[in-house]
C-alpha cells in the first residue's frame, strides 16, 4: 500500500501546475490506484481511496480549491495539499500528505518532512 500511495503522490505532484484542473490531478490518482486493483471513491468504493486528493489551504485548514472531482483550474499562487491514501479495514491505512505552492510550470513542495515507512506492531 505504501508503494502505491507514494507512486500516486509523486505522479500527482508532477502533474500540479497552473492551468491543470483539480479533476485531472484527482483522476490521475484514481487511475493509478484502480490500475493496481484498489477501490476508489470515484467508483463508489467502500475501502481503498475514499477521499479527495487534496484541498486548499488558507485562512481555514480545509478550503477551496478541492482537489477532487471538479473543474476548478489551478492558478499560480494556490496553496493546496496532495494527500492520497489507501485504507483496508482490519489491516490499516497509508496516507502521504504534502502542502504545495502552485507555480506556472509545476509546484514547490512546502513539506520538508522525510517520508519513510514505519511499521509498528499492534
Amino acid at each position: 500500500m505504501y508503494d502505491a500511495v507514494k507512486h500516486a503522490q509523486d505522479a500527482a505532484l508532477a502533474r500540479v501546475k497552473e492551468g491543470v484542473s483539480c479533476k485531472d490531478v484527482h483522476n490521475l490518482v484514481c487511475d493509478l490506484f484502480e490500475d493496481r486493483g484498489y477501490e476508489t471513491i470515484r467508483k463508489g468504493g467502500k475501502k481503498g481511496f475514499l477521499h479527495s486528493t487534496g484541498h486548499g489551504i488558507g485562512l481555514n485548514v480545509h478550503e477551496n480549491p478541492r482537489v477532487g472531482d471538479n473543474d476548478y483550474v489551478l492558478k499560480k499562487g494556490n496553496v493546496i495539499t496532495i494527500e492520497p491514501g489507501l485504507y483496508e479495514p482490519g489491516v490499516g491505512g497509508v496516507r502521504l500528505e504534502d502542502m504545495v505552492l502552485v507555480l506556472k510550470n509545476g509546484c514547490e513542495n512546502l513539506t520538508r518532512f522525510e517520508k519513510q515507512l514505519v511499521l509498528k506492531p499492534l
